[in-house]
């Protein structure tokens, strides 16, 4: 049943925004090519972020880069400060009509089980910010995919990731446009340590240390036992990449 939208706002804080989700049937967008919430047969209120003052890529003193949660899918294909493997996550992610509008904090808050960007987000070391009324609260990316959905007053508003080392993605697809039926991402940070993530295997993109307790969700595209196997070569393939 489609959903009829009563009320469209762009507030310019979030202050704003948390007033706005008051509304009974309030819903987040940032983009606008997904809603964010708990939706139901209401006629709803729409907010949108765009103009909350939360987009932007900015390199820290600290060898990591903060990322807005509004900065749009292409955006990040398009910077130079975003790592290889990221922007080329980015530009998988969506196809071009999608990415200019489509955001980093819609896809984390989404959080499709095949996603190679949130799959190489987690290999960049993640942290993420989110928003509540009372205060704000920083995660790992792994963390907060365990806590999903997020609540009606919860806002991600950005994501800072570590930007050396090196990283490799590998991927299995039924072509080279289609979704991954897996993909592996690792990652050596300059620190020296080594950090593996898969999509594709779970309900979301996963940190892993090892493949053989794994147990994927089968489908169209590959059975459990299919999955697995592949989780186990593309990982061999990443860390390779990388050693």
């Amino acid at each position: 049943m489609m959903k009829r939208i009563s009320v469209y706002s762009r507030p310019e804080s979030i202050g704003e925004a948390f007033a706005l989700l008051d509304e009974p049937g309030a819903v987040l967008i940032g983009g606008g090519t997904k809603l964010n919430g708990r939706t139901s047969s209401r006629p709803m209120s729409v907010v949108d972020l765009q103009r909350a003052g939360l987009a932007g890529i900015e390199p820290l003193d600290t060898g990591t880069l903060r990322i807005g949660a509004t900065t749009t899918l292409q955006q990040l294909v398009d910077s130079e400060d975003v790592p290889e493997v990221v922007r080329e996550a980015a530009r998988r992610e969506l196809p071009s009509t999608l990415r200019a509008q489509s955001t980093l904090g819609g896809t984390i808050v989404s959080a499709d089980r095949e996603s190679e960007l949130v799959t190489a987000l987690l290999v960049h070391d993640a942290v993420v910010f989110v928003a509540r009324p009372e205060g704000s609260e920083t995660m790992g990316l792994e963390v907060l995919l365990t806590r999903l959905p997020l609540a009606s007053h919860e806002i991600v508003t950005a994501v800072v990731i570590g930007i050396g080392g090196r990283a490799s993605v590998a991927r299995t697809a039924r072509t080279s446009a289609d979704k991954p039926v897996v993909v592996a991402a690792a990652r050596v940070g300059t620190d020296g340590r080594r950090r593996v993530a898969l999509a594709g295997v779970a309900a979301t993109p996963v940190l892993v240390e090892e493949t053989g307790g794994l147990d994927p969700p089968g489908d169209f595209r590959g059975s459990g036992e299919y999955r697995r196997f592949l989780a186990g070569v593309l990982v061999s393939r990443a860390i390779e990449e990388v050693s």
